[in-house]
Protein backbone atom coordinates (compact mmCIF):
# COMPACT_ATOMS: atom_id res chain seq x y z
CA UNK A 1 0.00 0.00 0.00
CA UNK A 2 2.13 3.50 -1.06
CA UNK A 3 0.51 6.50 0.98
CA UNK A 4 1.21 10.28 -0.57
CA UNK A 5 0.86 12.75 1.37
CA UNK A 6 0.07 16.69 1.47
CA UNK A 7 3.43 17.55 3.07
CA UNK A 8 5.61 15.63 0.05
CA UNK A 9 6.25 12.23 2.41
CA UNK A 10 5.64 8.66 0.51
CA UNK A 11 4.92 6.05 2.46
CA UNK A 12 4.93 1.99 1.51
CA UNK A 13 3.26 -0.17 4.13
CA UNK A 14 2.42 -3.88 3.62
CA UNK A 15 -0.75 -4.91 2.63
CA UNK A 16 0.00 -8.58 3.85
CA UNK A 17 0.63 -8.58 7.75
CA UNK A 18 1.61 -5.79 10.22
CA UNK A 19 -0.17 -3.00 8.27
CA UNK A 20 1.03 -0.15 10.98
CA UNK A 21 4.78 -0.84 10.34
CA UNK A 22 6.33 1.73 7.77
CA UNK A 23 8.54 -0.38 5.50
CA UNK A 24 9.65 2.66 3.36
CA UNK A 25 9.49 6.68 3.36
CA UNK A 26 11.12 8.80 1.63
CA UNK A 27 10.06 12.62 1.19
CA UNK A 28 9.73 14.59 -2.37
CA UNK A 29 9.72 17.89 -3.54
CA UNK A 30 6.09 18.57 -3.80
CA UNK A 31 2.41 17.25 -2.64
CA UNK A 32 1.96 13.80 -3.92
CA UNK A 33 -1.25 14.15 -6.16
CA UNK A 34 -1.44 11.00 -7.70
CA UNK A 35 -0.12 7.41 -7.92
CA UNK A 36 -0.15 4.45 -10.53
CA UNK A 37 1.25 1.24 -10.20
CA UNK A 38 2.14 -0.92 -13.87
CA UNK A 39 4.65 -3.45 -14.43
CA UNK A 40 7.04 -3.43 -11.63
CA UNK A 41 7.06 0.49 -11.93
CA UNK A 42 5.40 3.08 -9.38
CA UNK A 43 4.85 6.37 -11.14
CA UNK A 44 4.29 9.32 -8.12
CA UNK A 45 2.74 13.00 -9.81
CA UNK A 46 3.71 15.95 -7.85
CA UNK A 47 2.14 19.11 -7.58
CA UNK A 48 5.44 20.92 -8.98
CA UNK A 49 4.83 19.00 -12.51
CA UNK A 50 7.07 16.43 -12.19
CA UNK A 51 7.17 12.39 -11.71
CA UNK A 52 8.81 10.47 -9.60
CA UNK A 53 9.13 7.10 -11.22
CA UNK A 54 10.69 3.96 -8.60
CA UNK A 55 11.75 0.21 -9.47
CA UNK A 56 12.58 -2.58 -7.28
CA UNK A 57 16.24 -3.29 -6.34
CA UNK A 58 18.31 -6.86 -7.17
CA UNK A 59 16.90 -8.34 -4.36
CA UNK A 60 13.02 -7.54 -5.07
CA UNK A 61 12.63 -4.65 -2.55
CA UNK A 62 11.16 -1.43 -3.47
CA UNK A 63 14.45 1.34 -3.48
CA UNK A 64 12.68 4.37 -2.78
CA UNK A 65 16.52 6.19 -2.80
CA UNK A 66 17.15 5.83 -6.24
CA UNK A 67 14.36 7.31 -8.45
CA UNK A 68 13.66 8.38 -11.74
CA UNK A 69 12.45 12.28 -11.90
CA UNK A 70 10.60 13.37 -15.05
CA UNK A 71 9.97 16.96 -16.00
CA UNK A 72 6.64 17.70 -17.70
CA UNK A 73 7.31 21.00 -19.17
CA UNK A 74 7.73 24.50 -18.36
CA UNK A 75 5.90 26.83 -16.85
CA UNK A 76 4.89 24.11 -14.08
CA UNK A 77 1.47 23.10 -13.39
CA UNK A 78 0.02 20.09 -11.08
CA UNK A 79 -0.23 16.81 -12.69
CA UNK A 80 -4.11 16.04 -11.26
CA UNK A 81 -4.72 12.77 -12.95
CA UNK A 82 -2.83 9.48 -14.22
CA UNK A 83 -4.07 6.22 -15.04
CA UNK A 84 -2.95 2.95 -16.98
CA UNK A 85 -3.72 2.39 -20.32
CA UNK A 86 -2.76 -0.94 -21.39
CA UNK A 87 0.90 -0.98 -21.11
CA UNK A 88 0.95 3.03 -20.95
CA UNK A 89 0.39 5.96 -18.19
CA UNK A 90 -1.53 9.09 -19.49
CA UNK A 91 -1.01 12.02 -17.42
CA UNK A 92 -2.98 15.02 -17.37
CA UNK A 93 -0.87 17.99 -17.56
CA UNK A 94 -2.88 21.42 -18.09
CA UNK A 95 -5.19 20.93 -21.48
CA UNK A 96 -2.90 18.47 -22.27
CA UNK A 97 -2.54 14.19 -21.91
CA UNK A 98 1.22 13.18 -21.84
CA UNK A 99 1.35 9.03 -22.96
CA UNK A 100 4.20 7.67 -20.66
CA UNK A 101 6.02 4.45 -21.23
CA UNK A 102 6.94 3.96 -17.57
CA UNK A 103 9.96 1.38 -18.63
CA UNK A 104 11.94 3.47 -21.24
CA UNK A 105 10.79 6.73 -18.75
CA UNK A 106 9.93 8.54 -21.94
CA UNK A 107 6.98 10.75 -23.25
CA UNK A 108 5.76 8.55 -26.10
CA UNK A 109 2.86 10.99 -27.33
CA UNK A 110 1.16 14.40 -25.99
CA UNK A 111 -2.00 15.60 -27.56
CA UNK A 112 -4.85 18.52 -26.21
CA UNK A 113 -7.41 16.99 -24.44
CA UNK A 114 -9.60 20.48 -24.99
CA UNK A 115 -8.95 23.61 -26.99
CA UNK A 116 -8.60 26.20 -24.14
CA UNK A 117 -4.92 26.45 -22.90
CA UNK A 118 -6.11 27.47 -19.72
CA UNK A 119 -8.61 24.24 -19.14
CA UNK A 120 -7.29 21.57 -17.34
CA UNK A 121 -7.41 17.84 -17.54
CA UNK A 122 -8.95 16.57 -14.32
CA UNK A 123 -9.84 12.88 -14.24
CA UNK A 124 -9.09 9.87 -16.46
CA UNK A 125 -10.99 6.60 -16.90
CA UNK A 126 -9.88 3.39 -19.38
CA UNK A 127 -11.12 0.15 -20.08
CA UNK A 128 -10.80 -1.43 -23.68
CA UNK A 129 -9.43 0.54 -26.41
CA UNK A 130 -11.34 4.06 -24.65
CA UNK A 131 -10.60 6.27 -22.19
CA UNK A 132 -12.80 9.15 -21.03
CA UNK A 133 -11.53 12.21 -19.83
CA UNK A 134 -13.09 15.34 -17.51
CA UNK A 135 -11.80 18.79 -17.83
CA UNK A 136 -12.10 21.01 -14.40
CA UNK A 137 -15.29 23.17 -14.61
CA UNK A 138 -16.60 21.54 -16.79
CA UNK A 139 -19.77 18.97 -17.42
CA UNK A 140 -18.80 17.21 -20.88
CA UNK A 141 -16.88 13.85 -21.02
CA UNK A 142 -14.43 13.17 -24.04
CA UNK A 143 -13.75 9.73 -24.99
CA UNK A 144 -10.53 9.44 -26.43
CA UNK A 145 -9.14 6.32 -28.34
CA UNK A 146 -6.49 4.57 -26.44
CA UNK A 147 -3.70 3.53 -29.04
CA UNK A 148 -4.77 5.99 -31.63
CA UNK A 149 -5.49 8.79 -29.51
CA UNK A 150 -8.30 9.85 -31.46
CA UNK A 151 -10.90 11.89 -30.42
CA UNK A 152 -14.36 9.84 -30.88
CA UNK A 153 -17.00 11.22 -28.24
CA UNK A 154 -18.36 13.77 -26.69
CA UNK A 155 -20.98 13.59 -24.38
CA UNK A 156 -22.87 16.28 -21.80
CA UNK A 157 -24.24 15.49 -18.48
CA UNK A 158 -25.59 18.44 -17.97
CA UNK A 159 -28.82 18.75 -19.86
CA UNK A 160 -29.79 15.46 -18.13
CA UNK A 161 -28.81 15.91 -14.89
CA UNK A 162 -31.19 19.61 -15.19
CA UNK A 163 -34.34 17.67 -17.24
CA UNK A 164 -34.21 14.98 -14.41
CA UNK A 165 -33.83 17.12 -11.06
CA UNK A 166 -35.16 20.40 -12.57
CA UNK A 167 -32.78 23.81 -11.57
CA UNK A 168 -34.14 24.25 -8.67
CA UNK A 169 -32.63 21.12 -6.84
CA UNK A 170 -29.24 22.30 -8.10
CA UNK A 171 -29.48 26.24 -6.67
CA UNK A 172 -27.38 28.42 -8.55
CA UNK A 173 -24.08 25.95 -8.94
CA UNK A 174 -23.55 24.47 -12.54
CA UNK A 175 -23.20 21.29 -13.47
CA UNK A 176 -19.62 20.38 -12.94
CA UNK A 177 -17.83 16.70 -13.26
CA UNK A 178 -15.25 15.99 -9.80
CA UNK A 179 -15.70 12.24 -9.90
CA UNK A 180 -14.93 9.12 -12.76
CA UNK A 181 -14.63 5.50 -12.61
CA UNK A 182 -15.89 2.80 -15.26
CA UNK A 183 -16.81 -0.07 -12.68
CA UNK A 184 -19.42 -2.81 -13.51
CA UNK A 185 -19.28 -2.27 -17.47
CA UNK A 186 -20.75 1.74 -16.41
CA UNK A 187 -19.26 4.26 -16.64
CA UNK A 188 -19.87 6.26 -12.83
CA UNK A 189 -19.81 10.28 -13.37
CA UNK A 190 -19.90 12.47 -9.68
CA UNK A 191 -20.95 16.10 -9.97
CA UNK A 192 -20.38 18.90 -7.74
CA UNK A 193 -23.59 19.12 -6.90
CA UNK A 194 -23.62 15.74 -5.15
CA UNK A 195 -25.18 14.10 -7.70
CA UNK A 196 -23.75 10.46 -9.38
CA UNK A 197 -24.75 8.77 -12.72
CA UNK A 198 -24.03 5.87 -14.22
CA UNK A 199 -24.38 5.46 -17.58
CA UNK A 200 -23.91 1.65 -19.60
CA UNK A 201 -21.26 1.46 -22.06
CA UNK A 202 -21.81 -0.22 -25.58
CA UNK A 203 -19.67 -1.25 -28.19
CA UNK A 204 -22.79 0.02 -30.49
CA UNK A 205 -24.37 3.93 -30.39
CA UNK A 206 -28.00 3.94 -30.73
CA UNK A 207 -29.84 6.25 -33.02
CA UNK A 208 -32.40 8.69 -31.28
CA UNK A 209 -35.14 9.67 -33.80
CA UNK A 210 -32.17 8.96 -36.89
CA UNK A 211 -29.55 10.97 -35.39
CA UNK A 212 -26.39 9.42 -33.69
CA UNK A 213 -26.22 10.80 -30.00
CA UNK A 214 -22.88 12.98 -29.94
CA UNK A 215 -20.86 10.21 -31.80
CA UNK A 216 -17.41 11.04 -33.50
CA UNK A 217 -15.95 8.29 -35.56
CA UNK A 218 -14.29 6.98 -38.39
CA UNK A 219 -15.90 4.11 -39.87
CA UNK A 220 -19.30 3.10 -40.55
CA UNK A 221 -19.85 -0.91 -40.66
CA UNK A 222 -20.94 -1.52 -44.44
CA UNK A 223 -24.13 -3.79 -42.47
CA UNK A 224 -25.45 -1.61 -40.18
CA UNK A 225 -29.19 -0.04 -40.31
CA UNK A 226 -28.64 2.87 -41.94
CA UNK A 227 -30.12 5.43 -40.42
CA UNK A 228 -33.49 3.89 -39.30
CA UNK A 229 -34.92 5.51 -35.74
CA UNK A 230 -34.52 3.58 -33.23
CA UNK A 231 -31.88 1.47 -34.64
CA UNK A 232 -28.36 0.42 -33.88
CA UNK A 233 -24.76 1.63 -35.76
CA UNK A 234 -21.70 -0.63 -34.88
CA UNK A 235 -19.00 2.12 -35.16
CA UNK A 236 -15.39 1.16 -35.47
CA UNK A 237 -12.46 3.51 -35.00
CA UNK A 238 -9.92 2.24 -37.19
CA UNK A 239 -9.89 0.86 -41.20
CA UNK A 240 -10.72 -2.59 -40.48
CA UNK A 241 -14.70 -2.78 -40.47
CA UNK A 242 -14.15 -6.28 -37.93
CA UNK A 243 -13.67 -5.66 -34.52
CA UNK A 244 -10.39 -6.91 -33.65
CA UNK A 245 -10.10 -9.73 -30.98
CA UNK A 246 -10.29 -8.48 -27.55
CA UNK A 247 -10.99 -4.57 -28.45
CA UNK A 248 -13.58 -2.41 -26.70
CA UNK A 249 -14.60 1.23 -27.04
CA UNK A 250 -16.04 2.31 -24.09
CA UNK A 251 -19.15 4.41 -26.08
CA UNK A 252 -22.36 5.54 -24.04
CA UNK A 253 -25.46 7.59 -24.38
CA UNK A 254 -27.42 9.55 -22.45
CA UNK A 255 -30.32 7.93 -23.27
CA UNK A 256 -29.62 4.96 -21.57
CA UNK A 257 -27.90 6.86 -18.55
CA UNK A 258 -29.60 6.38 -14.79
CA UNK A 259 -29.65 8.91 -11.91
CA UNK A 260 -29.49 8.00 -8.26
CA UNK A 261 -31.55 9.99 -6.27
CA UNK A 262 -28.86 9.04 -3.67
CA UNK A 263 -26.41 11.31 -3.53
CA UNK A 264 -24.42 14.03 -1.29
CA UNK A 265 -24.72 17.60 -0.24
CA UNK A 266 -21.53 18.36 -1.28
CA UNK A 267 -19.17 16.94 -4.19
CA UNK A 268 -18.76 13.85 -5.46
CA UNK A 269 -14.93 13.48 -3.93
CA UNK A 270 -14.24 9.94 -5.60
CA UNK A 271 -15.30 6.17 -6.51
CA UNK A 272 -13.87 3.07 -5.69
CA UNK A 273 -14.81 -0.35 -7.34
CA UNK A 274 -14.29 -3.61 -5.41
CA UNK A 275 -15.32 -6.75 -6.58
CA UNK A 276 -18.53 -7.94 -3.90
CA UNK A 277 -22.10 -9.20 -3.05
CA UNK A 278 -23.53 -7.55 -0.39
CA UNK A 279 -26.67 -8.95 -1.08
CA UNK A 280 -26.39 -12.54 -1.88
CA UNK A 281 -25.87 -12.14 2.54
CA UNK A 282 -27.76 -9.33 3.38
CA UNK A 283 -29.16 -10.32 7.17
CA UNK A 284 -26.59 -13.79 7.09
CA UNK A 285 -29.07 -15.70 4.84
CA UNK A 286 -28.84 -15.92 1.12
CA UNK A 287 -31.42 -14.42 -0.74
CA UNK A 288 -32.79 -15.39 -4.67
CA UNK A 289 -30.13 -14.64 -7.03
CA UNK A 290 -31.71 -13.26 -10.52
CA UNK A 291 -31.32 -16.56 -11.98
CA UNK A 292 -33.23 -18.43 -9.40
CA UNK A 293 -36.89 -18.47 -8.97
CA UNK A 294 -37.67 -19.17 -12.76
CA UNK A 295 -38.01 -23.19 -13.02
CA UNK A 296 -35.45 -25.52 -14.92
CA UNK A 297 -35.55 -22.78 -17.53
CA UNK A 298 -33.22 -20.41 -15.87
CA UNK A 299 -29.93 -19.41 -17.21
CA UNK A 300 -27.68 -21.72 -18.47
CA UNK A 301 -24.73 -22.92 -16.42
CA UNK A 302 -22.14 -21.05 -18.03
CA UNK A 303 -23.96 -18.17 -18.74
CA UNK A 304 -24.53 -18.27 -14.99
CA UNK A 305 -20.93 -18.38 -13.64
CA UNK A 306 -19.69 -15.67 -15.91
CA UNK A 307 -21.74 -12.96 -14.39
CA UNK A 308 -20.08 -11.05 -11.65
CA UNK A 309 -20.75 -8.83 -9.11
CA UNK A 310 -19.19 -5.67 -8.19
CA UNK A 311 -19.56 -2.50 -5.45
CA UNK A 312 -19.32 0.76 -6.21
CA UNK A 313 -18.53 3.47 -3.54
CA UNK A 314 -18.90 7.11 -3.58
CA UNK A 315 -17.51 9.43 -1.30
CA UNK A 316 -18.81 12.80 -0.31
CA UNK A 317 -19.83 15.37 2.23
CA UNK A 318 -23.60 14.50 3.40
CA UNK A 319 -26.43 12.79 2.01
CA UNK A 320 -29.00 13.84 0.31
CA UNK A 321 -32.29 12.09 -0.83
CA UNK A 322 -32.77 14.33 -4.03
CA UNK A 323 -36.56 13.27 -4.65
CA UNK A 324 -37.35 14.71 -1.52
CA UNK A 325 -34.49 16.97 -0.55
CA UNK A 326 -32.14 17.50 2.31
CA UNK A 327 -34.99 17.71 5.12
CA UNK A 328 -33.27 20.03 6.80
CA UNK A 329 -36.79 21.89 7.84
CA UNK A 330 -38.24 18.45 8.67
CA UNK A 331 -35.80 16.89 10.77
CA UNK A 332 -35.01 18.50 13.90
CA UNK A 333 -31.00 18.78 14.13
CA UNK A 334 -28.86 17.20 16.91
CA UNK A 335 -28.44 19.20 19.95
CA UNK A 336 -32.14 20.95 19.93
CA UNK A 337 -34.89 20.15 22.22
CA UNK A 338 -38.43 20.77 20.87
CA UNK A 339 -40.20 22.92 22.83
CA UNK A 340 -37.11 23.67 24.86
CA UNK A 341 -34.06 26.16 24.69
CA UNK A 342 -31.77 25.59 22.01
CA UNK A 343 -28.94 23.49 22.61
CA UNK A 344 -25.09 23.77 21.87
CA UNK A 345 -25.46 22.25 18.18
CA UNK A 346 -22.42 19.32 17.47
CA UNK A 347 -19.34 20.11 15.63
CA UNK A 348 -21.06 18.42 12.59
CA UNK A 349 -24.09 17.66 12.24
CA UNK A 350 -25.70 14.32 10.99
CA UNK A 351 -26.57 15.91 7.16
CA UNK A 352 -23.17 17.18 6.63
CA UNK A 353 -21.19 14.25 7.91
CA UNK A 354 -18.78 12.75 5.68
CA UNK A 355 -20.95 9.57 3.81
CA UNK A 356 -19.76 6.56 1.56
CA UNK A 357 -23.32 5.43 -0.37
CA UNK A 358 -22.94 1.99 -1.80
CA UNK A 359 -24.19 -0.06 -4.80
CA UNK A 360 -24.24 -3.33 -6.36
CA UNK A 361 -23.78 -4.03 -9.92
CA UNK A 362 -24.20 -7.16 -11.83
CA UNK A 363 -22.73 -7.98 -15.37
CA UNK A 364 -21.39 -9.98 -17.89
CA UNK A 365 -17.63 -8.56 -18.14
CA UNK A 366 -16.97 -7.54 -22.16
Amino acid sequence: MWLGAQNGWLYVHSAVANWKKCLHSIKLKDSVLSLVHVKGRVLVALADGTLAIFHRSDDGQWDLSNYHLMDLGRPHHSIRCMAMVHDKVWCGYKNKIHVIQPKSMQIEKSFDAHPRRESQVRQLAWIGDGVWVSIRLDSTLRLYHALTHQHLQDVDIEPYVSKMLGTGKLGFSFVRITALLIGGNRLWVGTGNGVVISIPLTETVVLHRGQLLGLRANKVSPTSSGGVAGGVIHVYADDNPEKSSGSFIPYCSMAQAQLCFHGHRDAVKFFVSVPGNVLATLNGSVLDSPSEGQGSSAQPEAEAQSIQNVLVLSGGEGYIDFRIGDGEDDETEEGEVPGGAPQMKPAVCKAERSHIIVWQVSYIPV
